[in-house]
């Protein structure tokens, strides 16, 4: 595999570089970066029972990607033609969906899928990427497909949810943190030992049931793990055999011996300890037919240091332990290969395969230790680069050698390397969700601690917990239209397909002619009528791919490593996970803040315009109303300068949605929702689909993102942005009794909040002295995350016109980077937009 020729002029601009690297790691990062023109590529495969109704993709995993609607029945009808036909026991079809599943994914990855050890790897798993069939026999087939491509099912409903502007919902994969601290310890023999107890004790008529056949699929998985180790033993001793370089040879060698003993035994030390992890993580991408989106690997320094520890003091190198991690970082990234070919859905935005660095201890104390800080090297000398992607906890007993690296490592990282959580608030998010839901025994004061995060930022406890943390994405800013509207779409929606153009009906509650309305209190009821209705709307569309998912696409592999599984005999997409939400993501949050804050302002505050007037300007997108576009721009009051009557709009807000929230479960797996903020991409998508809004917005401008204020409305600084978002999530109880110390938290899965800043904020020893200050500031007074920018917008500028000396910059969008030539022009001239932030 010669690495070709790549060149390149030199940028204008400079930009993050690797630096410190081996030949070897160089090599499989310059060779990963050739993208397409690699000859060994990780795409997906597909496999098929050989039946004519097989199926491979599952579109309901994409539901949260509106961009994809257009492109499902492509992407079905293309893997299922390309699909290549296992032969199949004869006793197959007897046997439940969860059974064929997983001994259908164990025969491809061990028996179909070549294995390899790309050039000077230290690492072996190398193919992971499959699309398999679902394993469903002709009458299972005809009712999955019912369920999602029949007239009322879940493709038709998702895409009027999106297309009409509510947001989008669906029950996808990964977004978890697995027990890997557990699986290191037990090995694979250990949780087969387990599963094969359990099912003994169960009585004859139990092991014919529904529990039996679960188990059955679960002892399966649990060694595929062990089969496909021993097939990579045996390359790795025959690429030695024909190696003549002898420190090559030795290390394929001491590969091979990693793998004769795990991860089927308990990992002995740091190598050990990394492959077993890496196959692990690698093989839940293959048992979920998803490339990694959100699968995390927790608090990593904390569970893999006795292992780094050990192997220092018995001789490790620590630039080789070090190494050993950048194979890891390398393996990562290859999970954008499953769809390196689809264009824009190739090499562009972290697909949040997330590990948690630093953060507290039980006794509230630093964690930190050596290896936090190896790793933290490790990120600095390969970014840039995607995966995997880091979140730095911080809290107040945060060491100053802690804020000193991570400072240092903004300075020059541009939109990389990390994201930085706040633990204080983010663990009173989550006793919020203990009381809430019903899960204090299994979240409470001795190990909420011990959370973190996964995808971008989103909070969940590790090992037992899944929290469906990107499912349901709703714009609350559709409610303030259905306000203005009595209840109907203000402007007539067209399909983008088929040109078709929809008659305006009554969808929301009807809500009275704001016209007629003499005060704000009859507004702001009518805006929390519909803010019932929309969420109550994407509960009943979501139901569509949670009770598919829980009916048809079993995961036995994934349930070996989440606990509750195992212990009530089910599977995790049955609600077989100890914890058990769904989450409900609002977007949008401060155009609705604004808006609100506007019409109360223009139409009842100040009487600039009647309502009627105010919904004519809206409906002809502001033409011929600028004076009014204008007042609503720059007069009325905005969320993010901390100003205590708008931010005490937005508390309100939060309130209202997040209450509602609360108020529902899913049907067929009784998971409870739970609220967040994250809005990913959807806050530039959703744009021309929702109307123009009160705050002045036109219809196709992006909206606000996540938690953060509107673009350009954080006049004040960093410091007010930070402390109105502080106060909208509750803030601090004066007497001190919060949900965890004095901090409240009233969203759980935690809030994206952005901010960028220009590299010269940085620029000597005093100006980081105040960035670490307001850094201090934001543990106190801030939100639960916040993701930074260093970037200038004249280099942004010149990327645009110069994509090709820029392939490696990287952003921020919301809780993830991205590659900033590869993504959309609209998203470019956000994030350029965003550069108001030039002094602290």
């Amino acid at each position: 595999m010669a690495l070709a020729e790549v060149t390149t002029q030199e940028p204008r601009y400079a930009i993050k570089q690797p630096f410190n690297l081996t030949p070897r790691i160089k090599w499989l990062r310059d060779y990963f970066f050739l993208g397409v023109n690699r000859a060994w590529k990780n795409d997906w495969s597909a496999w098929t029972t050989g039946t004519p109704w097989d199926l491979q993709y599952n579109e309901a995993l994409y539901y949260i990607v509106p961009e994809a609607f257009m492109l499902l029945t492509t992407i079905k009808g293309s893997y299922r033609a390309k699909a290549r036909a296992i032969k199949l026991p004869s006793e197959f079809w007897s046997w439940s969906i969860a059974e064929r599943r997983a001994w259908f994914n164990k025969e491809v990855i061990v028996n179909y899928v070549p294995q390899e050890i790309l050039p000077g790897d230290l690492l072996a798993g190398a193919r992971f990427n499959i699309l398999t069939s679902l394993c469903l026999d002709e009458k299972e087939a005809a009712a999955y497909e019912k369920r999602i491509m029949g007239k009322g099912g879940a493709r038709e409903q998702a895409t009027w949810f999106h297309d009409h502007g509510y947001g989008n919902s669906g029950a996808t994969s990964g977004h978890l943190i697995p027990a890997h601290q557990d699986a290191l310890k037990r090995g694979w023999k250990g949780i087969y030992e387990d599963l094969q107890n359990r099912y003994e004790k169960l009585s004859p008529k139990e092991k014919q049931g529904p529990k039996g056949a679960q188990y059955r699929a679960m002892m399966t998985a649990a060694t595929m793990p062990r089969d496909l180790a021993v097939k990579y033993a045996a390359l790795c001793r025959q690429h030695s055999a024909g190696e003549n370089d002898p420190q090559r040879k030795a290390e394929l060698e001491q590969m091979a011996a990693n793998l004769d003993r795990v991860p089927w035994e308990p990992a002995a030390n740091f190598w050990e300890a990394m492959q077993a992890l890496w196959f692990n993580h690698m093989l839940i991408m293959s048992d979920e037919n998803y490339p990694g989106a959100g699968t995390s690997l927790g608090r990593i320094d904390q569970y893999l240091f006795p292992y780094w520890q050990k192997s220092l003091d018995e001789g490790m190198d620590r630039e080789f332990g070090k190494e050993i991690m950048k194979c890891f970082w390398f393996h990562c990234n290859t999970a954008y290969d499953a769809m390196i070919n689809n264009g824009p859905n190739g090499i562009t935005a972290a697909f949040g395969q997330l590990i948690n660095l630093g953060g507290m201890d039980k006794d509230g104390n630093d964690a930190c230790n050596d290896l936090t800080f190896a790793i933290l090297e490790v990120i600095d000398e390969m970014s840039p680069i995607l995966e995997p992607k880091p979140n730095v906890r911080l809290c107040r007993g945060s060491s100053e050698k802690l804020l000193d690296k991570v400072v240092e490592m903004i300075s020059s990282s541009q939109g990389a390397p990390f994201l930085i959580n706040f633990d204080e608030r983010s663990m009173a998010g989550m006793m919020l969700e203990a009381k809430r839901g019903g899960y204090a025994d299994l979240i409470n004061e001795s190990n909420v601690w011990d959370y973190a995060g996964v995808g971008c930022l989103e909070n969940t406890m590790v090992g037992n917990d899944r929290s469906g943390t990107v499912d349901n994405n709703i714009n609350l800013l559709k409610a303030v239209e259905l306000a203005l509207t009595g209840g109907k779409d203000m402007l007539a929606v067209t399909n983008p397909m088929t040109g078709k153009t929809s008659a305006i009906t009554q969808d929301g509650p009807p809500t009275g002619d704001p016209a007629l309305f003499t005060t704000w209190e009859e507004f702001w009821q009518a805006y929390a009528k519909q803010t019932e209705y929309i969420i109550q709307k994407c509960v009943q569309n979501y139901e569509n791919t949670e009770s598919v998912r829980a009916e048809f696409c079993p995961t036995p592999y994934l349930s070996c490593l989440v606990k509750g599984c195992a212990e009530k005999g089910m599977d995790i997409t049955q609600g077989g996970a100890e914890i058990n939400f769904t989450t409900l993501e609002a977007v949008t949050y401060a155009t609705t803040v604004d808006s609100l804050l506007a019409v109360k302002y223009l139409v009842f505050d100040h009487k600039d315009c009647s309502m009627g007037e105010l919904v004519t300007a809206l409906k002809d997108n502001w033409a011929g109303h600028e004076v009014l576009q204008a007042k609503a721009r720059n007069k009325a009051p905005k969320y993010g300068r901390d100003n205590d009557t708008a931010d005490a709009m937005a508390k309100q807000v939060m309130e209202l949605w997040t209450e509602e929230t609360w108020k529902h479960k899913t049907i067929s797996t009784n998971r409870q929702y739970r609220p967040g903020m994250l809005s990913w991409n959807y806050w530039i998508s959703e744009g021309p689909i929702l109307a123009a809004s009160a705050d002045g917005r036109p219809k196709g401008m992006y909206l606000s993102n996540a938690i953060c204020p509107s673009n350009g409305a954080d006049i004040n600084g960093p410091t007010a942005n930070m402390n109105s978002v502080g106060k909208v999530l509750g803030g601090k109880a004066s007497d001190g009794k919060g949900d965890w110390l004095e901090y409240y938290n009233s969203l759980p899965n935690g809030a994206s909040h952005t901010i960028t800043f220009n590299p010269s904020i940085l620029r000597d020893p005093e100006h980081r002295a105040k960035f670490k200050a307001f850094l201090r500031g934001a543990i106190e007074n801030g939100g639960t995350a916040l993701q930074v920018n260093m970037l200038d917008a004249e280099m942004l500028k010149d990327a645009q016109k110069h994509p090709q000396d820029y392939r490696h910059l990287l952003v921020r969008i919301t809780g993830y980077n991205a590659y900033f030539v590869t993504v959309g022009k609209e998203l470019q001239d956000e994030v350029i937009a965003r550069l108001s932030h030039n002094r602290m």
